[in-house]
């Protein structure tokens, strides 16, 4: 994972300036679905190999490879190198999607299917599949008895999925004059061609530096990196969490059930947003009498650009509002998560009954307190319902606030700034290995949450002027006053 991260985080924003600056809408998005799809299924192939081999499988096996280290290691490289195109095309599509096509089809703000619907269905699209497949290839594999079955499994879904995904492509394509339409790409002058020719690996260091850039320019890139810094956080549904909950005692069915649970909170968030921007943009005008109300009004057409109409302005102020609400629950429901890990932790390290004792004598495990067991996962799910909030309003942010010449490129130096935090997750992981300084990463995940939040509030302070309409909270609660 190290390696991939490290390839996303060089090669993601050139991805970004390669959707950006292709015409063809569609021939983008379809190299992206070949490519990546091609490379599942090539990298299913060597993973059969290294699968294959006789110290995996076995005499009793119909096809065995004899056992060869060298072989082994040249096709898990060849393994990794797929899996590395595999994450920079499905970066490609997903930015061509995301940042050019939807943005391009979305209806007028407050009609059916505009920009705030379709991100949400796509998310929770997203997400049901990211619930349904993990169990689906676990019950392929346990079905067929045989992990090597399960990669075939995974390599013909991808082949089949193909002509699926090129079809619905080209069927929107042709529904959509807009996306037909050829997109203008800035001519590049001659003369900055023939220096590009002559010092290629200087012009490509130099404009990978551009795009950050051009990142850091824009008026969203503090949300961008507030939302990029929570995947530092090793409080999520991760390998290295998982295999710690395994370590401490919690079985695998139990954490299966917790994470179904939290995926529950997940999707449930797409059906909340829409909603919560909607009536979050609508509070501003149930009292106009308050002079911070027109700050509001006046922030939203500064952050835009021009006065896109009431509806716009709702919008925008709908989203500063909601997700600055995703991004407070998550760090609320964190601080009880750490709180249950410390003390589960503190119990395993310090058990000194005589049962405890034993347990450890012969290697196994305490079971973790029932009661703090309850707080963690409790709050962890509720824990990503702020998570996903807070994603799709960042994610609507940056579609709407950044120059369409600029977006597509912006995401894809966006991805590269995802995955250094990344790495930065997987190099704390490897620094801190041992089950009981696990707390410690916890504790830092807090404070990556904690950092998120300051950094996404100092930005809506900035652009409204204010968090709260506090004038509004003291007339409140001398209404109440005076009602008792």
């Amino acid at each position: 994972m190290i390696i991939v991260y490290f390839a996303m985080i060089l090669f993601s924003s050139s991805v970004g300036r390669w959707v950006q600056k292709s015409p063809s809408r569609l021939r983008t998005l379809l190299s992206t679905i070949i490519c990546n799809r091609g490379s599942v299924i090539l990298g299913s192939f060597f993973w059969i190999l290294i699968l294959s081999q006789e110290d995996l499988v076995g005499h009793e096996t119909r096809f065995v490879l004899p056992t060869n280290a060298v072989l082994k290691g040249i096709g898990f490289a060849i393994a990794v190198t797929f899996g590395i195109v595999e994450r920079l095309s499905a970066s490609g599509n997903l930015i061509s999607m995301e940042r050019d096509w939807v943005v391009s089809i979305a209806a007028p703000t407050g009609n059916p299917y505009d920009l705030t619907h379709l991100n949400a269905v796509m998310r929770r699209i997203d997400l049901v599949c990211k619930l349904i497949s993990p169990i689906l290839i676990s019950v392929v594999i346990s079905i067929l008895g045989s992990i090597r079955l399960g990669v075939v499994f995974t390599a013909l879904t991808s082949l089949i999925s193909i002509p699926i995904e090129v079809f619905s492509a080209k069927r929107v394509w042709n529904s959509s004059h807009l996306l037909q339409a050829p997109r203008t790409v800035p001519a590049s002058r001659p003369e900055a061609a023939t220096q590009e020719t002559s010092r290629s690996w200087i012009s490509k260091t130099r404009q990978y530096f551009h795009g950050f850039e051009m990142y850091f320019s824009t008026s969203v890139w503090i949300p961008s990196v507030a939302l990029a810094l929570l995947h530092f956080n090793m409080l999520t549904w991760r390998a290295t969490f998982i295999t710690y909950l395994i370590n401490i005692g919690y079985s695998l069915n139990a954490i299966t059930i917790a994470r179904a649970i939290g995926s529950v909170f997940e999707i449930s968030s797409t059906v909340i947003t829409p909603r919560g921007i909607e009536y979050m943009g609508k509070t501003h005008h149930h009292a106009s009498t308050y002079p911070a109300d027109e700050d509001d009004e006046s922030g939203a057409r500064l952050i835009t650009g021009e006065q896109d109409g009431n509806q716009d302005i709702q919008t925008m102020i709908g989203l500063q509002r909601f997700g600055l609400w995703g991004i407070s629950w998550q760090i609320i429901n964190t601080v009880p998560v750490v709180l249950a890990l410390w003390a589960i932790s503190e119990q395993q390290d310090g058990a000194s009954n005589l049962i405890a004792i034993a347990r450890r004598i012969i290697g196994e495990k305490v079971p973790p307190n029932a009661a703090w067991s309850v707080v963690l996962f409790s709050f962890l799910a509720f824990s990503r319902l702020g998570v996903w909030v807070f994603d799709l309003t960042t994610q609507q942010l940056t579609q709407t606030l950044v120059p369409e010449h600029q977006r597509s490129s912006f995401a894809g130096t966006e991805n590269s700034v995802v995955n250094i935090f990344e790495l930065l997750g997987a190099g704390a992981a490897i620094a801190f290995p041992r089950t009981e300084q696990y707390k410690w990463l916890a504790f830092a995940s807090l404070v990556s949450v904690l950092i998120s939040w300051v950094m996404y509030a100092g930005w809506v302070r900035r652009q409204r002027g204010h968090l709260i309409h506090w004038e509004k909270l003291t007339q409140g609660l001398c209404v109440n006053e005076r009602g008792r």
